[in-house]
């Protein structure tokens, strides 16, 4: 039987797809023996897990080693034995016999056993007469079906072992079976920073920002063990913003420590110097630091311990510690004021480290000379747009400067830049003493910027207006900005879109840009207000247009266009290009780009979900709520909840649901602004179109309606709700008064999901006249513009609209193909609420949806994402790119598809789902 796969699962597309091909070779009869290799707590066992997991039936023999293998002999070849139908091989073993009898007979008996699938983990552990054996029966193995997977790490001491015990390794005759004909090797490596993100939300981690995934990323080189351990661990907040190394966690330390004890003190000693110059040093600095005129002895005693390693290509002069983790350790195990002697002298040496250096001796006191360096290089790297290191570097400045006329000035800079890289939690910690300076320009932007972040949106305008009139009088703001202007500008664009203030959002957008700016970030955030400006006042065309190039290198719009134009795809149907640029955009951001839009992962939730694809939408709109709350962004706070309760909802999961929808409600009034009113009664609203609640509905829609009265009608799929709750509680003219002036704003747009609800809402006003016809074909007309934008769950809701009319008008056969077509659609993607709905509906109507399509309620998530791929016209291959699986997974998935629907192949699979029409 299979191991159940882990829930840290994430990524490994390419090695999925690796052993899958080794198996359908296998299957063939052309043998396989594939080595997994990588270090401890990568995943090599969860690889294996969760490639069997996608070959279900297939026997399956698995066997360990053992540490302490010289006491077992035989350990691992008994273990497989027991498991082989025969026992042909446990009487060979009985005898005691030698290796070359033992693997023949292993050879034998693994031929005879059709397909198979051994596992041998920690083969590295494994005894030696046994991995000889199966070595050995490895090699006379041919047209067999038989797949051998020898999980094993590269040559290593036992745990906690003295350096000078023998290295656990596989024997070198294994590697030339790796290079054989038959033979594969998977190196396993670490995940990637995107697969990082994943990880934490499968762990529960969901405050982890782009940053925070590359800087986990440096530090444990992607091993899941490791990451996981520091997640749980760390602070969550010293993962996203800190600088230098993060401690090494619990558990994952005894090697290191038993490695670095087994030394000599004087070792000991140049070894904790070594860390304290970094993960890579030098023999000058470490022998100017470390005071030992001839390190050489120490640093081949720290080799063999396999603390550090030469580097190659540097003559012997430059050596680094073997892992993250050993440096880490290494570092964190010196007391502190060692660590700030080391520091200081280390300053003293010169060389880009010195800067680093001197603020970690500096203890917390005072120093002006060591603050300007650290201004001067917190400017360096926000001119190339590293935020997160800007605002480490400004964030020192500020402490290390002495009261005096560069304190406000420096303070002022470590706040905006701690904003703008996200940090809004230590930013706060300087907001008293800003408030408490004389107002000037500089001073004003900097306080109107955190109150807008702390959801003060009248204060932030304010003082942003004032600093604005002033700048422009020419009012004295020493040590400001020479774009200042340009970033007021910028914000109070931002206001007036949140405020829904078209002439403010406009006009001070068009200014922010025309302003420009030498500053990357600042020039990418003034294009984004201007450009969600433009878009929200109705000239999204336009705004599209001048971000044509968003994700060139080198735009002007830089990666905060990108999102803007990932954004204005959303509201205009384009799903495709939106998730493509949001995908993007968090992508880029990951591996290190400046990115001051917080709200990137929400809206990536939202046009997934409007695709339908409510796993996705949940957890990307899960990352972003996390993100917000943990870098305290309360501005965001009922917009992203309003955002994750709209897949939550249409999955049926209540309680989520009506928590999200609470936290939006509960943030918006303390914020304050149109937008977050609007939100938190978005959420409202899903859960009640969700539940049939039109009296609900009808309660959420005069919230909505009363401060939303958008240029674009395309920012959300409510359409005009007010008529649509109105028409479901049976009051058709109050409805057709209400559909008619949302029609006159948003009609003119064209824009496709917009004349779709409206259709759908005229539809309900007839059906509620009694007038079954006409509403018939407005669902049609309805149905066809969400099929054209590609929203198949609002497809499906106008499906349920239809079927009752056509009930009414007596064309029951229709009518129940329409219900089966509807409930089909919510199966697929996941929406139990609206399947519920649909069942309902059938039990009303006395309409039969039993059947193949009622075998769907069946159907995993990730295999309703299949079929509806399939539908989509997909081939195997794209459907594992998109879904970044192996194609034997696929393939295995459509497998249990066809059995659970009763089809054989993709054409049956399309003709139950035909559709009348299609």
């Amino acid at each position: 039987m299979h191991g159940r796969t882990s829930p840290l699962f994430v990524g490994r597309k390419r090695e999925l797809e690796f052993l899958g091909e080794a198996w359908q070779a296998a299957r063939r009869r052309d043998t396989r023996i594939v080595g997994v290799r990588g270090v401890p707590g990568i995943g090599k066992t969860e690889l294996v897990e969760r490639f069997l997991h996608t070959v279900p039936g297939v026997p399956v023999v698995r066997a360990f080693g053992d540490e302490e293998a010289s006491a077992h002999p035989w350990g691992v070849l008994n273990q497989i034995a027991e498991q082989l139908p025969t026992p042909v091989l446990a009487r060979t073993l009985a005898g005691q016999g030698e290796a070359a009898f033992v693997g023949q007979a292993l050879a034998a008996e693994l031929a005879a056993a059709g397909e198979l699938i051994v596992v041998v983990d920690d083969a590295h552990c494994g005894d030696r007469q046994s991995m000889t054996a199966l070595r050995l029966a490895a090699r006379r193995l041919r047209n067999a079906q038989v797949l051998l997977l020898v999980v094993h790490q590269a040559a290593a001491h036992p745990e906690g072992a003295d350096p000078g015990t023998p290295r656990l390794e596989l024997h070198e005759g294994w590697t030339r079976l790796f290079d054989s004909a038959q033979g594969r090797l998977i190196q396993v490596d670490g995940l990637g920073p995107d697969d990082l993100v994943r990880l934490a939300v499968a762990t529960g981690h969901d405050g982890l920002t782009p940053s925070g995934a590359r800087r986990l990323h440096e530090h444990t080189d992607g091993n899941v063990l490791h990451a996981v351990l520091l997640l749980d661990q760390v602070e969550m907040h010293s993962i996203n913003f800190g600088n230098g190394p993060l401690p090494a966690p619990r558990g994952m330390t005894q090697a290191v420590v038993s490695r670095l004890a087994s030394c000599g003190r004087r070792t000991r000693e140049v070894v904790g110097a070594a860390a304290v110059l970094g993960r890579r040093f030098g023999l000058a600095d470490l022998r100017a630091l470390s005071g030992v005129a001839d390190v050489t002895a120490p640093v081949a005693e720290a080799v063999g311990a396999g603390l550090i390693k030469e580097i190659p290509g540097t003559a012997g002069q430059e050596f680094a510690f073997t892992t993250l983790l050993v440096w880490d350790r290494i570092y964190y195990d010196s007391g502190v004021e060692r660590r700030r002697a080391l520091h200081r002298d280390a300053a003293r040496l010169g060389g880009p480290g010195a800067l680093w250096h001197g603020i970690a001796a500096s203890g917390g006191g005072t120093d002006g000379e060591l603050a300007a360096l650290a201004e001067r290089e917190a400017r360096s790297h926000l001119s190339r747009g590293r935020l997160p290191l800007a605002a480490v570097y400004a964030r020192h400045a500020a402490e290390l400067t002495p009261p005096g006329p560069d304190r406000l000035a420096r303070l002022l800079t470590a706040a905006e830049t701690l904003l703008v890289s996200g940090d809004a939690t230590v930013a706060r910690r300087y907001e008293s003493e800003i408030l408490a300076a004389p107002p000037g320009p500089w001073r004003d932007y900097v306080a109107g910027y955190q109150a807008l972040i702390a959801g003060r949106v009248a204060e932030a305008r304010r003082l942003f207006g004032r600093a604005l009139e002033e700048a422009g009088n020419g009012a004295e703001s020493p040590h400001a900005p020479a774009d200042l202007r340009a970033r007021i500008a910028a914000q109070l664009a931002i206001i007036g879109v949140v405020e829904i203030s078209y002439p403010e959002m406009v006009e001070y957008g068009t200014a922010a840009v025309a302003a420009g700016s030498r500053e990357p970030w600042v020039g990418a955030f003034a294009w984004f207000a201007r450009s969600l400006g433009w878009a929200l006042a109705g000239r999204a065309e336009e705004a599209l247009a001048s971000l044509a190039d968003a994700d060139l290198p080198g735009s002007a719009a830089g990666l905060d266009g990108l999102v803007a134009r990932g954004m204005i795809r959303l509201w205009t149907d384009d799903l495709e290009g939106a998730c493509a640029d949001l995908r993007e955009g968090v992508a880029r951001a990951t591996r290190g780009e400046a990115l001051r839009v917080g709200q990137a992962l929400g809206f990536l939730g939202e046009a997934e979900y409007r695709r339908g694809r409510l796993d996705d939408a949940v957890r990307f709109t899960r990352l972003a709520v996390g993100d917000a709350e943990e870098n305290e962004r309360v501005w965001d706070y009922a917009l992203l909840h309003a955002l994750a309760c709209y897949p939550r909802a249409a999955r049926g999961e209540w309680e989520p649901a009506r928590e999200h929808a609470r936290q939006a409600a509960e943030w918006a009034p303390i914020v304050d602004s149109r937008v977050s009113i609007v939100y938190a009664a978005g959420a409202r609203a899903a859960i009640a179109q969700a539940r049939d609640d039109a009296r609900r509905l009808l309660e959420a829609a005069s919230t909505i309606e009363a401060h939303y009265d958008s240029l674009e009608p395309g920012t959300h799929l409510f359409g005009p709700v007010g008529a649509d709750a109105l028409s479901r509680l049976g009051r058709p003219d109050e409805a057709e008064e209400s559909l008619a002036a949302f029609a006159g704003r948003a009609a003119p747009s064209g824009r496709r999901s917009a004349l779709m609800t409206i259709a759908r809402v005229r539809a309900q006003i007839a059906a509620a006249r009694g007038d079954h016809a006409r509403a018939t074909g407005d669902c049609e007309e309805a149905r066809d513009l969400a099929r054209q934008v590609g929203l198949p769950i609002e497809a499906g809701r106008i499906d349920l609209v239809a079927t009752r009319s056509l009930h009414a008008r007596g064309r029951h056969a229709e009518a129940e193909r329409l219900l089966r077509r509807a409930l089909v659609a919510f199966n697929r993607t996941g929406a139990a609420a609206y399947a519920a709905l649909a069942l309902t509906t059938a039990g009303e109507l006395r309409l039969s949806v039993d059947g193949p399509n009622a075998a769907f309620g069946t159907l995993t998530g990730a295999e309703r994402e299949v079929v509806a791929m399939v539908c989509e016209g997909l081939t195997t291959r794209r459907i594992a790119e998109r879904r970044s699986v192996a194609i034997s997974t696929v393939e295995t998935q459509l497998n249990r598809i066809y059995a659970k629907l009763n089809v054989t192949n993709r054409i049956e699979l399309r003709a139950v789902l035909s559709e009348p029409g299609d």
